[in-house]
Parts: C-alpha cells; structure tokens; sequence
C-alpha cells in the first residue's frame, strides 16, 4: 500500500486529476498480483466511473485536454449503471444540478460548487482504495 499512498496524498491535498486513476489502477493491479489488495473488474469499473466525475469537474474548470467532452462517459466507464447511480446520488445530494441524458447517451449536468463536488469524488476515490485493502 506504500506506493498507493501517493495516490492516497494527492487526493488529501486535493491534487489528484482524471489522468491520476489509470496509475492508480495500474498499481492496484500490480498489488493484487502481490496478495497486498483484493483488485475485482467491479472495483476498476467504479474508479473509471469516478475518472468521469473527475474529467467533468476538470471539464468545468478549464483545466481538461481536448479529448474530454461535456457529458461524455463512454470513453472513460465501461458501465453505465455505475455513471447513472453516481449521478443520480449525487443529484440527490444537490452536489449537481440540471441532470439530463441526452439521445446518445451523454450524461449533462451542471456543478454549482466545484469544491464540494471534488470533495464527494475524492471521498468516493479514497474510500474505493482503502477498501481494496482491508
């Protein structure tokens, strides 16, 4: 768990981005082959649906490349129940707004508070990693 706590720092200090989850995932692989994580497809497809969460806000922000598109889900999480739950909690939550699913699939919706939407992804992330490894 060592290297995952750099990973387990950026998010404390609030400088962990979208690109950060694929090295995430690449260690957390790497740790499950060791015996030190319980790594299941599950648990890959929820930090891609986080890795979403996290490219909207970046999205949002101005701070995404340009390969990242408004509402664009389907190059980033392979399960489309897992980005509706997310999105569906946290409408309920009122941590987005004017949640709306156009024809092909696109998931638009509005952040009011760019900090506390960052905040509940990040818990989201950390609380994934550190269950991964009870």
């Amino acid at each position: 768990m060592e290297k995952v706590q750099v990973f387990m720092d950026k998010l404390d200090n609030g400088s962990f981005k979208s690109f950060d989850i694929d090295l995430l995932i690449k260690q957390l692989v790497q740790d499950a082959k060791l015996g030190k994580a319980k790594v299941e497809n599950e648990d890959i497809q929820w930090l891609h649906t986080y890795q979403f969460a996290l490219q909207q806000l970046e999205l949002h922000l101005r701070q995404s490349p340009s390969t990242v598109h408004q509402g664009d889900w389907r190059e980033v999480a392979e399960d489309v129940s897992k980005v509706k739950l997310m999105i569906d909690e946290m409408d309920q939550k009122n941590i987005i707004s004017n949640v709306a699913w156009n024809a092909g699939g696109l998931a638009i919706f509005s952040i009011p508070d760019p900090a506390c939407y960052k905040e509940h992804v990040y818990c989201a992330i950390l609380n994934s990693i550190k269950k991964l490894y009870l």
